[in-house]
């Protein structure tokens, strides 16, 4: 099959080295609006530089299309390739709000089309071990969910205050604006729908937009915290699920040991290790033969709706 890729920055480029990977995929047809980032993949094997946009809606043997530039032109772009028949891979936010995400999901029902988001960390292997957990395990002994994403933005490399204020702030996202989807996505994958209880925002470097967000939800009788930061001290990345008589830990941050089992009653615990698998390998190999088999697709339109009606929600919070 022929795929196009629209965004040729940083992550565009790491999809299309991926796409170059995976034998099902023919040619990878490639445009971006700055024609110079095409210097880059000269010598790439299968890689076609296209025009336009409207050049690739006119190539019948483009079957489908992974959609990587700015959030503000997600809507339009998806939009675009569902009516022209195209089957579509998207950066997250999918849209800006519920309406947008709703009419795109008809649209690819309609014309019966893959339309599927990048959510990049449930085709990680440890998060796909904890899945198997809670499908192998009773959920009524789960009393407890916490999920951390904590980068210490302030202090890292090449990021600091002044990523967050020139990148962040600049275009008008906080902190649920870029970590949200990734946590939202995880917990939505295990546990289904779920009610937003409270939120509490930290304003420390702009009046308007929070760098730290804590969020606390329900789903039967499990109470769950979502904390998102920049800016909190020390890095943490990961899920921690307290059932009845053990505590499951994901340590995202580890290489090795990354899911532990505590026992409460054997009072021990059991480590998990994992073979090195890349996830966005996965990922593009799960979008790319859903289209060949027209199979179920997880990561549809409802699960999108799933997380933007959480979102939106959140966005009403003082």
């Amino acid at each position: 099959m022929n795929i196009a890729v629209v965004g040729c920055g940083w992550w565009g480029k790491n999809i299309i080295n991926t796409l170059e990977e995976i034998e099902l995929v023919k040619t990878v047809h490639i445009f971006d609006s700055d024609k110079e980032s095409y210097a880059k993949f000269i010598r790439n094997r299968k890689v076609v530089f296209r025009d336009s946009l409207q050049d690739i809606c006119n190539d019948p043997s483009i079957i489908g299309v992974c959609i990587s530039t700015p959030p503000p032109t997600h809507y339009e772009l998806t939009k675009l390739f569902l009516v022209n028949k195209k089957n579509v891979f998207v950066e997250k936010p999918p849209a800006y709000d519920v309406l947008q995400l709703k009419e795109l999901g008809n649209l690819a029902t309609q014309n019966n089309l893959i339309y599927m988001l990048d959510a990049l960390y449930l085709f990680q292997p440890p998060l796909q071990k904890i899945k198997k957990i809670f499908e192998e395990e009773n959920i009524s002994d789960i009393t407890s969910i916490q999920l951390f994403r904590i980068g210490d933005e302030l202090r890292r490399s090449g990021a600091g205050l002044s990523r967050i204020q020139n990148t962040m702030f600049k275009n008008m996202n906080d902190v649920i604006d870029d970590l949200f989807f990734h946590d939202a996505g995880i917990l939505i994958h295990l546990l289904g729908k779920v009610e937003l209880i409270a939120i509490d925002k930290l304003f420390l470097y702009d009046d308007k937009l929070c760098d730290t967000a804590r969020i606390k939800f329900a789903k039967n009788n499990i109470d769950i915290e979502m904390t998102l930061s920049w800016t909190l001290v020390g890095r943490k990345r990961g899920v921690v699920i307290y059932a009845k008589d053990s505590i499951i830990e994901y340590d995202a941050l580890k290489t090795e040991n990354q899911i532990s089992v505590y026992s409460l009653s054997e009072m021990e615990y059991q480590y998990f290790n994992f073979i090195n698998s890349p996830p966005l390998r996965n990922m593009l190999d799960y979008f790319t033969t859903t289209i060949l088999n027209k199979s179920e697709n997880f990561l549809d339109h409802n699960f999108m709706m799933s997380i933007m009606e959480l979102l939106e929600k959140i966005r009403y919070e003082k």
